[in-house]
């Protein structure tokens, strides 16, 4: 089975977190750059801004930094990566040797997959089609990516018959957190692929240890940005900050809903762009068992046939079991489903989690069952959304929101970022990029 497979156009390997981190003023009314958001972007672009020399201001809207990779220990007694969780491409993955460089357990995600059929695992003949239909579907969109179609996947995968839904899912709500109808070929195609690790102490733990002694200004939204005049001004809800650039590192989510207002109004290709780079609908119905019932080993992958789809929308789930042995299985929604899930509110989707869980299991899901916990990123008003991909027709919007603005405004996260798109590592390296830029600028 073949579960993350968009091609690579990545080319070179990633810096690496090894620099020692630089510690700021948490607020300066005057500054040389102001940094909105301490996600992974806004984070790595203020250690090498300090590092430059430049008097930095970091502000966040939340109450701590590390945006959506964030690991509770309080809810299952075990860490819990609420938002992110795989560190994609390891190969590739800056985190990936930060975290063995500082003591933490990366491993290798195992490739142990189940797939099941109603209440038993597939059979042989039920495995082959499955597979079959998840090749033609990738087949399709790597070709059309490839030769530059901006178009939708679901207007270039062939008939794949009672495996559509499932497909659609893994393919699209899964990978994707999006519909086969609602991204791009071409964007699909720039995504970089290859390997996937674990940190055992959690993702957002590991984060939280690298952006140690970088001063931010928590719960401190920015409502404006006003850059019409010589330098810029950034409206917060504790005042104004005066400086000479300004790097965004908001989700794409945020700005769509205009969250923050821009003067003069950003430039057309940036107002569009921002229409078609829509967030897409990610979240866990996180369940701890006292029991792996489900005939695969910790960090393994179960999936199942799919028979459900309303409008070209499937309603299911994939989940990765017993996670780092810790006993919490993720039961990830994507896509239109996710979002019709999380507005209709926590206890739903529990529910059908668990409902589809049983029609596979029997009473034993229930009977294992010790706590759980359902995210919620699609209505969450920091993000809006769970991670970024061009709508059809609209493969270009990255280009354009790496563009700064009058050498003042620059956007900065996984959106912008080239390739590895749609994780931390992306959203970091993206950081990383606009300080070189902003360094250049500012001479």
């Amino acid at each position: 089975m073949t579960r993350i497979s968009r091609r690579s156009a990545l080319a070179g390997g990633a810096a690496l977190l090894a620099a020692p981190l630089f510690a700021g003023r948490a607020f300066a009314a005057q500054t040389d750059v102001v940094v909105i958001g301490a996600g992974a972007a806004g984070i790595a672009a203020a250690r090498d801004l300090r590092a430059a020399g430049l008097d930095v201001t970091v502000i966040e809207a939340g109450p701590r930094v590390g945006g959506r990779v964030y690991t509770d220990t309080d809810t299952f007694g075990v860490p819990y990566d609420v938002g992110a969780h795989w560190l994609h491409t390891e190969s590739q993955n800056p985190f990936v040797a930060y975290g063995r460089a500082n003591g933490f357990d990366v491993y290798r995600a195992p490739d142990a997959e189940l797939m099941y059929v109603g209440d038993r695992p597939a059979t042989v003949e039920e495995q082959t089609a499955y597979s079959s239909a998840h090749a033609q579907a990738n087949r399709a969109i790597e070709r059309a990516g490839a030769a530059g179609q901006d178009v939708s996947p679901a207007s270039v995968i062939p008939d794949l018959g009672a495996w559509e839904p499932t497909v659609n899912f893994l393919v699209g709500g899964y990978e994707m957190a999006k519909d086969l109808a609602n991204f791009s070929c071409s964007d699909w195609y720039t995504g970089a692929g290859g390997g996937d690790a674990y940190c055992r102490e959690g993702f957002g733990t590991l984060f939280a240890h690298s952006a140690r002694g970088v001063d931010v200004s928590l719960n401190t939204a920015a409502r404006a940005v006003r850059f019409g005049g010589t330098g810029v001004e950034v409206e917060t809800d504790s005042g104004t900050i005066t400086a000479c650039a300004v790097v965004c590192t908001v989700s794409m989510g945020v700005l769509k809903a205009e969250k923050i207002v821009f003067d003069p109004p950003l430039p057309d290709d940036k107002q569009e762009a921002i229409q078609l780079l829509t967030m897409g609908h990610y979240n866990h119905v996180a369940l701890q068992f006292k029991e792996n019932f489900f005939g695969i080993g910790e960090d393994g992958y179960y999936s199942y046939k799919i028979d459900k789809s309303v409008d070209g929308v499937p309603h299911g789930f994939a989940a990765l079991v017993d996670a780092a042995g810790t006993g919490i299985t993720y039961c990830d929604l994507g896509g239109a489903f996710a979002k019709q899930m999380a507005d209709a509110g926590k206890e739903a989707a529990l529910d059908f989690t668990l409902s589809e869980l049983t029609k596979a299991f029997g009473s034993k899901v229930r009977d294992a069952l010790v706590k759980s916990s359902v995210t919620d990123w699609s209505n969450d008003p920091l993000t809006m959304g769970g991670y970024a991909s061009a709508e059809p027709g609209g493969a270009w919007t990255r280009d354009a929101m790496r563009r700064p603005v009058d050498d003042r405004l620059w956007f900065a996260g996984e959106a912008m970022s080239e390739g590895m798109w749609a994780t931390v590592a992306g959203a970091h390296m993206s950081g990383q990029a606009v300080a070189m830029q902003v360094r250049a600028a500012l001479g």
